[in-house]
């Protein structure tokens, strides 16, 4: 009744259904980041939509970039930024960022925006590939070993564990030249730098390199100057002066000093009783099952030979002997002994003025990097890598790392608001992916309603 008389009534059916969920919370996180703002700075505005799509598109789903395409049509990336791009629209446009500076333009503008102080975590990997482009070479990677490599080097800062830039290298680029051109670079960025580093740098030369900066680095067993810290420090270590909390954990901490040929270098030598029931459990299981693979195996030609690559790195704890027409794997006990005393204890070296308990706390928070490389290989899927020319993997790259800072981001509040403890990442992409915004046929736009999962969800991201 209108006015007291029948009419008709007038709807609008809808045209088209958009996903819509997934995108609330990572163009807020575009938004506080600045990273929008910052790409407008080195392409026009339909450019750095596109590539925020591809980048938001690998963050909700891990697509070969060349379908990127036809996902975000149904999407709703596709109303907000007018775009429906075509696969080749998309090669063209990651060719010119990889031909061009951006990426190191984009880091620098970020870094500007986020004013890291210190504590910036450092790490490189190797990631193989296919291609026979001639910055691919033979290294020391990790998987693939078939395969020639890149080496993807990487910062992230400790606080917010956002990466800042990476680099890319030739694979035979040893990993110190790598660190010391980044830091060369960011030493003209950030004020004070603290570098976190692993076991793999510690050499003569890279201390050498990198003395100019504050550095937290775990020390190496392959010099006799630290295997004597060890066995000096083991024997005194668990005193009552020497407990540290750390966690809510009980363990011991000594500082220390060692000097390696013309340097002299201060430590703190560390022993975790849990780490080394930990390792214990661990070293003796994976023996264990290295001697009954050993025990297992037939009597023929080569098996000696055979049961050596099984036994692999536990090949100096085992002696492998033939008896009464058997094969067997007898446990060498002082070798066992040996790397058994070493269990639970480890040294950093540090230059600057840190205590113990924040030298381990920095060097714990190296995990953060390990664990976006892991992303990056396996959620974004970079590995191994494909492409038809140095730009195309570089702009590639670049995609996945902006993808990459977003992903962290969302981790981070999900992390702070409790969310983590209910959902993983994955879970709560797919449950928002089931919210979706209509488009009617008068071109209005309409929200369906939100479940309560999914308002659960996006409380944590404040959307």
């Amino acid at each position: 009744m209108v006015d007291g008389k029948i009419s008709k009534v007038r709807s609008t059916l809808p045209k088209a259904s958009y996903i819509y969920g997934p995108f609330i919370p990572l163009l807020k996180i575009v938004k506080d980041l600045q990273i929008d703002t910052i790409l407008e700075k080195f392409l026009n505005k339909e450019e750095s939509e596109l590539v925020l799509s591809i980048a938001m598109a690998k963050v909700v789903r891990a697509l070969p970039i060349k379908n990127t395409a036809l996902w975000l049509q149904g999407t709703y990336l596709s109303k907000l930024f007018n775009i429906s791009p075509s696969a080749s629209e998309l090669s063209r446009l990651i060719d010119k960022i990889g031909s061009s500076s951006l990426y190191r333009d984009f880091s620098k503008e970020l870094i500007k925006n986020l004013n890291p102080k210190e504590s910036i975590l450092y790490d490189i990997t190797s990631i193989p590939s296919y291609s026979k482009l001639p910055i691919f070479e033979y290294g020391h990677p990790k998987d693939h070993e078939e395969l020639p490599q890149i080496n993807l080097a990487m910062v992230m800062e400790k606080i917010r564990s956002i990466p800042l830039g990476f680099e890319i290298y030739p694979g035979s680029i040893p990993d110190m030249v790598t660190l010391e051109r980044f830091a060369n670079n960011l030493g003209s960025l950030i004020s004070s730098i603290l570098l976190v580093l692993d076991r793999g740098f510690f050499k003569y030369e890279n201390l050498k390199s990198i003395s100019r900066f504050d550095y937290i680095i775990a020390a190496s067993l392959v010099r006799k100057e630290v295997k004597t810290v060890f066995a000096k420090s083991s024997s005194t270590i668990q005193k009552a002066k020497n407990v540290m909390i750390y966690g809510e954990q009980a363990m011991f901490c000594k500082e220390v000093t060692l000097r390696i040929e013309d340097m002299d270098l201060k430590g703190y030598f560390y022993y975790d009783p849990v780490r080394e029931g930990e390792e214990k459990e661990e070293f003796h299981r994976k023996l264990s099952e290295k001697r009954d693979q050993i025990e297992k195996l037939e009597l023929r030609k080569g098996v000696i030979e055979r049961a050596k690559e099984i036994a692999g790195t536990y090949s100096k704890y085992l002696q492998v002997i033939v008896k009464d027409n058997k094969i067997m794997a007898k446990p060498r006990d002082k070798a066992i002994s040996a790397i058994e005393h070493r269990m639970g204890k480890f040294l950093l070296v540090y230059q600057g003025n840190y205590t113990g308990l924040e030298c381990l706390m920095y060097y714990r928070e190296r995990d953060n990097i390990e664990k976006a490389f892991e992303m990056l290989k396996n959620d974004l899927e970079i590995f191994p890598l494909r492409g038809k020319s140095v730009e195309t993997i570089r702009g590639t790259i670049f995609v996945l790392f902006l993808a990459l800072i977003m992903r962290l981001a969302m981790l981070k509040k999900m992390k702070e608001s409790g969310l983590l403890k209910k959902y993983s990442l994955e879970m709560a992409m797919i449950e928002l992916e089931k919210l979706h915004i209509i488009e009617k046929d008068d071109g209005s736009i309409e929200e369906l309603e939100r479940t309560k999962k999914q308002k659960l969800i996006l409380e944590a991201f404040e959307s």
